[in-house]
């Protein structure tokens, strides 16, 4: 099939939606040694598709991009590699394909021949593209992590399961009926007579007081629980009273909390334990579970079907009714200003990258406190009411402010902001241009004068400088401070917008996709004082920073990533001259006022890349993970 073109769905870089999905024409895989190309009849979306797009497993999955998302599989052999024995062309097959290349969203997907099991006629392609990896985790999670036998041998084990309508939940209450097990269950209050159906001995309501608290109707205390759950989680203050004494939760979906409160228990030798679940596919495992269905005792139940040409929709199902979901237009209560407050009425809003990455579950569990959520936190607008406590402001008075990053709010009509973080905003000044400063303008002026050293009014050494993703919210501000200073500036942007970088004061100006732009050398063979770095992708390992460095040379990393945190940590434990510095930005109101007097006198401009009304703000959004902004995305209500 070699020239062959085929079908299929991918994303180029991290999001939180169905809008970075995008159709495409690619060739037909080739099948190597120990491998199978096969003709996709089926696949399956699982949670761990969406967390791999939102970036929860970077930097090492993908290993690059374009991706073709999806891992569950089920088809016909149309060839195979060599080495490969136990399968001929037309063999029918269900598969789990390799985590780091996905591939199932598309019409051929070659799979590992010790990842591929074949399908008996008895299961539709369908039935068998919703097993691997949910069905594994279920499999794995009773049989190797809580001990029960499927043979139903065994002493009885009471066992709880959260979410149990979903992918993962449905198939476990199928495999733990098939063990000695008395089974407790939890899901929605439409899904009680389904779980029922699966052979769940009690289902209880998540949203009633009874299930929030993961109490069995019986009085029983669990030997496990089968967590599922991907939001809300449930603190180890909530399990902990409904285990036995040595009961365990395995948490299918582990965050940094699992992690911690299972390093916890280990390390204070509890009887109660909580067990983070990484999966490994297993080709006799998955064998195992077909047999199940095959024999009737295991059923995989379809919520619902899509076309490949409409793969996009099903992508949506599946992130739908989540904390990362789409954005959805709701009438909500007008705030009111509290103690040292101010309630605005909003003129204008600006999107971040800090905003998608709250939606993306970046800050969990710290942010956001509750749901729903409102995004966006730069803001500028009028003040209608004012708090007790508030003598610097009163009704009909322009601002500009920055939000709680706890409770958001931009995206509205309404928002209440702290005075402290409230700015008087200049007559000369639109809401657009204002509403663009707070965060990527403070970030810009803290790591210039903060880390970097640069003074703004030109004293000094000179400093040679670079500005990585120049054009977007934060460099071309980054730029222009820099070059109040006394600096020599060098930058980094795309090809078209290398002329606007020059036009805001760069001294040279390199293409990010040239060999030279992504080997960060300075045109005129500089060595930097600072980078000042604020490209989200492609991120650059410290091989690439290091020479390019004078001797004291500094990386400031505007969104820094566990990578960073790691070489900060060795930069310093190792007393190194050269330093990553990770930017953690604590909002200013004196500094924001300081930006706001830059941009009265003419000194400092926001360049505004696009504008949209409150009731099209989905379509900012989308462009904003899209990352290719040239300076601030706006909303106006």
């Amino acid at each position: 099939m070699a020239g062959k073109l085929m079908h299929a769905l991918q994303y180029d870089s991290y999001g939180g939606g169905a809008a970075g999905l995008k159709h495409v024409e690619v060739p037909v895989p080739s099948a190597k040694k120990d491998e199978v190309l096969i003709k996709l009849e089926a696949t399956s979306l699982n949670p761990y598709d969406f967390n791999i797009q939102k970036g929860v497993a970077r930097p090492f999955l993908p290993r690059s991009f374009p991706y073709i998302p999806s891992i569950d599989i089920a088809g016909e052999v149309v060839a195979v590699g060599l080495g490969v024995e136990n399968f001929k062309t037309g063999d029918k097959v269900v598969a789990v394909l390799s985590a780091s290349s996905g591939g199932g969203l598309a019409e051929f997907a070659v799979a590992k021949k010790s990842l591929s099991v074949a399908r008996p006629p008895e299961i539709s392609a369908a039935e068998a593209a919703g097993l691997p990896i949910a069905g594994l985790t279920a499999y794995e999670t009773l049989t190797q992590c809580a001990g029960v036998k499927l043979d139903g041998s065994g002493h009885q084990k009471n066992i709880l399961i959260t979410a149990a309508s979903g992918g993962v939940g449905h198939y476990a209450v199928q495999l733990a009926k098939l063990g000695n097990t008395h089974v407790t269950a939890t899901c929605g209050a439409r899904n009680i007579e389904f779980v029922k159906s699966l052979g769940a001995d009690e289902v209880l309501d998540y949203k009633t007081p009874e299930g929030a608290a993961l109490k069995s109707p019986s009085g029983k205390k669990y030997d496990v629980v089968i967590h599922c759950v991907r939001t809300p989680g449930f603190p180890w203050s909530t399990f902990e009273p409904n285990l036995s004494e040595n009961g365990k939760v395995i948490d299918i979906t582990p965050g940094p909390s699992a992690m911690i409160t299972f390093a916890m228990k280990k390390l204070t030798f509890s009887k109660k334990q909580l067990i983070p679940l990484i999966i490994t596919p297993n080709g006799e495992k998955l064998k195992h579970l077909v047999n199940l269905v095959k024999e009737g005792k295991l059923k995989t139940m379809i919520d619902s079907k899509h076309p490949l040409r409409k793969a996009e929709d099903a992508w949506a199902k599946g992130i739908d009714g989540h904390a990362t979901g789409k954005i959805i237009h709701v009438e909500v209560p007008v705030p009111s200003a509290k103690k040292d407050e101010v309630l605005i009425k909003l003129e204008a809003t600006s999107l971040n990258p800090y905003d998608m990455k709250i939606q993306n579950g970046v800050a969990r569990p710290f942010l956001p406190r509750s749901f729903p959520y409102i995004p966006s936190i730069d803001i500028a607008g009028e003040v209608v009411e004012v708090g007790p406590g508030v003598e610097n402001f009163k009704t009909g008075d322009k601002v500009v402010a920055v939000l709680s990053a706890s409770s958001g709010g931009g995206l509205a009509e309404f928002a209440v902001a702290k005075k402290s973080l409230s700015v008087a905003r200049p007559p000369e000044i639109s809401a657009a241009e204002a509403a663009g400063l707070p965060i990527a303008g403070l970030t810009a002026y803290e790591a210039l004068t903060q880390f970097a050293g640069v003074k703004l009014d030109g004293s000094g050494n000179q400093k040679n400088i670079l500005i990585t993703a120049a054009s977007g919210g934060v460099g071309h501000y980054a730029v222009q401070l820099a070059k109040l200073g006394n600096t020599y500036v060098t930058a980094t942007c795309g090809a078209r917008n290398i002329e606007f970088v020059k036009s805001l004061g760069a001294d040279e100006v390199l293409d990010y996709k040239t060999p030279e732009g992504a080997a960060l050398k300075s045109p005129s063979g500089k060595k930097y004082d600072a980078v000042i770095h604020c490209a989200r992708a492609p991120r650059f390992p410290w091989s690439t920073f290091e020479p390019n460095l004078n001797e004291n040379g500094k990386v400031i990393d505007i969104s820094p990533g566990p990578s960073t945190m790691i070489t900060f940590a060795v930069k310093k434990l190792t007393f190194s001259k050269k330093q990553l510095i990770p930017l953690i930005l604590t909002p200013n109101g004196e500094k924001l006022k300081h930006l706001v007097n830059l941009v009265k006198e003419g000194k400092l401009k926001t360049v505004i890349d696009s504008k949209y009304p409150l009731s099209k703000a989905e379509d900012a959004w989308a462009k904003g993970i899209d990352g290719h902004a040239t300076g601030k995305i706006i909303v106006e209500p």
